[in-house]
């Protein structure tokens, strides 16, 4: 069995192997008893579809590794793997040994001007987002790595760096920050990549509202002081466990500030996923014939 089949177990099965049995169902899926810790009420509940759990006991969440991590009592993805392998009675393949660290050459010429590039706006006009909204926030940075000239779609951050984009390349020129972009607004909408930022101006969901790209997930501890200034916060987060986890971490820190728009796109891995799919679903559409 390797990483990919162990990702892919039932969170039900695997409680099942555990020893924990379903006590109960809602929309979203089945609450059972806390593994984690005992208890006289469920608290502990498995989205199946998603394939993601949550213990409201403890405000922690997320897939198949971090509930075997949290079990076994480690961080190590290699010995939750072995965990879950063990529990399920399944053998699990050994990871390759990783190469040597090679130190990468830094980027060098580097120049920022108006996103013209017909390569990067075709990019992202097939990823749904129109001409006028890219420019308007992004800027084509041309640079030389490993010897060779590059040109990307630049996201400016908060630092300075740029959040870098290509149908190639997903990268950054440091320094890695948030992006917040401030108008005064009591409300402030959350994302993790400016991709799904650029998606939600396409829908208009920041009108009236200030916005804080995260350029990362990791970098959501840098976002937590600039996000008790707001009265709401809506989190346009990716449907997996990452995004998940990240909700969970500020729905812990804010309570009902926090905001899951998530469910706007229920069967879509993120909002540009769920943008494409509009789209195509509209020119699908058969046009009137006069």
């Amino acid at each position: 069995m390797n990483i990919d089949d162990i990702r892919n177990i039932s969170l039900v099965d695997f409680l099942n192997h555990l020893g924990y049995q379903p006590t109960g169902r809602d929309s979203k899926g089945l609450w059972f008893y806390s593994p984690l810790r005992s208890e006289r009420k469920p608290s502990f509940h498995v989205n199946p579809k998603k394939n993601l759990w949550y213990d409201f006991g403890s405000g922690n969440g997320g897939d198949i590794f971090s509930l075997a991590g949290e079990i076994a009592g480690t961080t190590d993805f290699i010995r939750q793997a072995e965990f879950i392998a063990e529990k399920m009675q399944m053998p699990v393949e050994k990871p390759y040994k990783p190469m040597p660290f090679k130190e990468e050459p830094t980027f060098s010429n580097v120049e920022i001007s108006k996103l013209e590039h017909l390569a990067l706006l075709k990019y992202l006009a097939d990823r749904g987002i129109p001409k006028e909204i890219a420019q308007r926030y992004c800027v084509q940075v041309d640079y030389e790595l490993h010897g060779k000239q590059y040109y990307a779609i630049g996201f400016e951050n908060m630092a300075h760096g740029f959040e870098l984009r290509n149908p190639f390349f997903k990268g950054s020129f440091p320094p890695k920050a948030i992006t917040h972009l401030a108008k005064g607004n009591a409300r402030c909408c959350l994302y993790e990549g400016f991709i799904d930022f650029l998606s939600a101006e396409k829908f208009g969901f920041n009108d009236y509202n200030d916005v804080i790209v995260l350029n990362s997930v990791a970098n959501l501890g840098k976002a937590i002081p600039l996000l008790n200034d707001y009265s709401v916060i809506l989190c346009f987060f990716d449907n997996d466990a990452a995004g998940q986890a990240a909700f969970s971490r500020l729905e812990k820190e804010f309570s009902t500030k926090v905001c899951d728009k998530s469910s706007l796109y229920p069967n879509h891995k993120d909002l540009n996923d769920y943008l494409m799919a509009q789209i195509q679903k509209q020119n699908r559409k058969p046009k009137l014939k006069l």
